[in-house]
């Protein structure tokens, strides 16, 4: 808790890669003071900076958090210094996450509207003077995320993207209980063949097992098969993963 850490660090990968519950964990985890924000929830400048002003509030010895109207920047280095100024923060690195720091139109947006604001996150330990280190959490590399102007460079971490083995030990743990491992194992297995080479992202996949396993499992529920008869089960299931194929990121909502 009381170790300098590096001013700025931008964490980038594709979606569902893990990034922003590695960040929650490990902060939890170790109990680090922390302010965790979503860019898309808090849209405009001033609701970004009074949100991380309210969640530091609680983080401090301050029991009742209250709304801190927040106008510029040199207000919020003012308050954010004076929030650091309890016992229980000023000797210790408090981080901010940043989730989703906004797409890259956003991203442009924000240069062309608020000039100031990403370069004085990135040196938001040198303008307060105080421990604090900033984690930009997005999906898109440093290079199209720079400002046009000179900024601090952050300390960039990229975050891979998961690999089928990977995919296949993850969504092996939905198994339902009434179904064996191996079952549900050859079930993903053949799920993952066909998705893997078009649909990478994690959240998909796990909501395309769920809706596609009860076609997997109609022949062994009618005792037209049981969980060995691989191929009667794939002739089954072959035309709705066809179907599916066909609305891969454009779920149908009735």
């Amino acid at each position: 808790r009381q170790q300098f850490s590096f001013p700025s660090i931008f964490i980038y990968g594709h979606t569902s890669s893990g990034k922003t519950y590695v960040m929650q964990t490990l902060l939890n985890t170790l109990k680090l003071p922390h302010v965790f924000v979503n860019c898309v929830e808090y849209f405009t400048s001033r609701l970004l900076l009074e949100e991380i002003l309210m969640q530091l509030q609680s983080c401090s010895e301050t029991q009742q958090t209250s709304h801190v109207p927040c106008d510029n920047l040199n207000d919020f280095v003012r308050l954010f210094k004076q929030a650091l100024a309890s016992k229980k923060l000023q000797d210790q690195t408090v981080y901010i996450v940043s989730n989703r720091i906004l797409v890259l139109d956003r991203a442009e947006q924000l240069r062309e509207m608020e000039a100031n604001i990403l370069p004085a996150f990135l040196r938001l330990q040198e303008l307060t003077d105080k421990n604090v280190t900033v984690i930009l959490l997005t999906e898109i590399v440093w290079e199209l995320f720079r400002p046009i102007t000179g900024c601090f460079e952050p300390l960039t971490l990229y975050f891979p993207d998961y690999s089928i083995a990977h995919l296949q030990k993850i969504l092996s743990q939905n198994r339902p209980p009434e179904y064996s491992a191996d079952f549900y194992a050859a079930y993903i297995n053949i799920l993952l063949g066909v998705f893997y080479m078009v649909c990478r992202d994690l959240k998909e996949l796990q909501h395309l097992a769920v809706l596609n396993f009860s076609k997997y499992c109609e022949p062994v529920v009618r005792g037209e098969a049981n969980e060995r008869d691989t191929h009667k089960l794939w002739k089954n299931i072959e035309p709705h993963l066809k179907k599916a194929m066909q609305t891969v990121y454009l779920r149908e909502i009735s």
